[in-house]
């Protein structure tokens, strides 16, 4: 098999509660470049604009080379609507934009929208805006009527066209695809009269090679629509949080996993049947999204999610409860899953009121390994390489406070890329950069899955998703822009990477 090339363009934010997260369209909410934090330190903390003490609420950040200068930025909005891009190394300011938007939950996106090689920032408003990410200008906006964007916005080729959608929901419930190159309108759904406040998810969920996006709408449901056309594909159960697809059992069937109610439902992803449930017993309204992987190494995925009293980590074919983690508050939003000590196993980010704290659980069995207080109502984490190191940094928002960058007090360097094997395999599996390609053997038939990524976490294409056969194969990345890139190969049992240049 040579040259197999399925090209599916994934540029998005760093930006999956409400937010959306790394970059990962899915929602998966996984960083795959480790850290060596495991004494916190703040690094740098920017304050909210100073004609508000409101903060950052339901923030992820949104993390990119924006200018083109080589240096990573960090692009972040405001409560009162203000719309930073700092530079990761200091946090310093390179440039703002007023949205007008007030009390602002939505995350920004980072994508190169018209493909000319530049990237752009969308951030919703009281419209929604496509600016330069050099300078912040306006490239295009859209609004309709006095309707306030509420969900984050998505950047995606959703219909198989080679040009960028932005797919944004309404207050009023209306959802939008639209153009990346001018915002003109590509398709439109009338959903519920419930606010579209959760970030669409975006997947082949049935494995048609069409893009499907999954939307909720509160009490009116979950929808998932036709990329192409925005036509309904099929309804599930009323969400309280944004939802994440993923292969949770490893048999090359996305599920779509979310919260609902006191439930998190798993949906089959063709055709949004019920494969389990859990009952969050106590916890009604659970706005966090869920963050997927196999952490515990048993070649399952797990699902972990936080409600308003506990976390829990559940197997993902099954939806049986793996374990518990029980803070002092609340843990109502998002948190991430990341290396975040080097050690090749995954932690758990998690915050939570009122303690003011960001606590760091071992995503294997929930264990605490560290926390920091903060101050103020602490909000989804996100983690990331923002100073250009080689090694992840954490961004946390405060309401009435600041936005934190963490690292380790001895600012390692070159921490390496996440690779989880199965020992039995991982000796007989190689993968690895190969001219301006990339080279898989593989000793058996499997189920994989092939994506690439940029220096900072983002997923910006789709290579190969399905069964290999036995023996070599070799892939030809399509990368936009030049720079440092990842490949991430996913396989029932484990996780490889490899960094390569182009």
């Amino acid at each position: 098999m040579t040259g197999c090339m399925l090209v599916l363009y994934f540029i998005g934010a760093a930006n999956s509660s409400w937010p959306k997260w790394g970059g990962d369209l899915s929602n998966q909410s996984l960083q795959i470049t480790k850290g060596a934090i495991t004494t916190p330190v703040i690094k740098w903390k920017f304050p909210a604009s100073p004609s508000t003490d409101d903060g950052f609420e339901w923030q992820f950040s949104a993390v990119a080379d924006c200018d083109g200068d080589g240096q990573t930025e960090v692009v972040v909005l405001d409560v009162s609507g203000v719309l930073y891009c700092l530079r990761g190394s200091d946090g310093a300011v390179k440039w703002s934009f007023p949205t007008g938007g007030m009390f602002s939950w939505p995350s920004p996106a980072i994508a190169d929208c018209d493909g000319d090689g530049q990237m752009e920032v969308v951030a919703g408003g009281n419209n929604l805006y496509c600016l330069r990410g050099s300078d912040g200008g306006i490239k295009w906006s859209f609004t309709e009527g006095t309707r306030v964007f509420f969900s984050s916005p998505a950047i995606a080729d959703c219909d198989g066209d080679g040009q960028m959608e932005v797919v944004v929901g309404f207050i009023d419930g209306n959802i939008y695809c639209l153009r990346g190159s001018d915002g003109g309108i590509k398709w439109s759904f009338a959903g519920g009269t419930s606010a579209t406040i959760f970030s669409p998810a975006i997947a082949d969920c049935d494995g048609d090679g069409q893009m499907e996006v999954v939307v909720g709408q509160g009490d009116a449901g979950l929808y998932c629509l036709s990329g192409s056309s925005g036509s309904v594909e099929w309804t599930g159960p009323p969400n309280d949080g944004a939802p994440a697809i993923a292969d949770l059992e490893g048999d090359g069937q996305m599920e779509v996993v979310y919260g609902g109610g006191e439930r998190i439902y798993c949906l089959r992803g063709s055709d949004g049947t019920q494969k389990w449930s859990y009952w969050f017993m106590g916890a009604p309204g659970i706005t966090s999204s869920p963050a997927i992987a196999d952490c515990d190494g048993d070649g399952i995925m797990e699902v972990i999610m936080g409600g308003p009293s506990k976390v829990k980590c559940l197997g993902g074919a099954d939806g049986v409860e793996k374990w518990s983690f029980n803070p002092p508050g609340k843990a109502h939003t998002p948190g991430v899953l990341v290396d975040v000590d080097g050690d090749n196993r995954l932690e758990f980010l998690v915050p939570q009121i009122p303690d003011d704290t960001l606590y760091c659980l071992n995503a294997e069995d929930g264990s605490p390994l560290w926390k920091i207080k903060l101050g103020g109502d602490v909000h989804s984490p996100f983690a990331g390489d923002i100073d250009d190191d080689g090694c992840v940094e954490i961004m946390v928002g405060v309401l009435d406070s600041f936005l934190y960058a963490i690292d380790d007090p001895g600012n390692a360097t070159n921490c390496g890329l996440l690779d989880m094997g199965e020992s039995s395999r991982e000796d007989r599996i190689d993968f690895r950069a190969f001219g301006r390609g990339l080279y898989l053997f593989l000793p058996e038939q499997t189920e994989i899955s092939l994506g690439i990524y940029d220096a900072s976490g983002r997923l910006i294409q789709n290579l190969y998703a399905g069964l290999l056969s036995p023996g070599g194969h070799t892939f030809t990345p399509n990368t936009p822009i030049r720079g440092v890139y990842v490949a991430v190969m996913r396989y029932r049992g484990g996780l490889k990477t490899v960094r390569f240049v182009r």
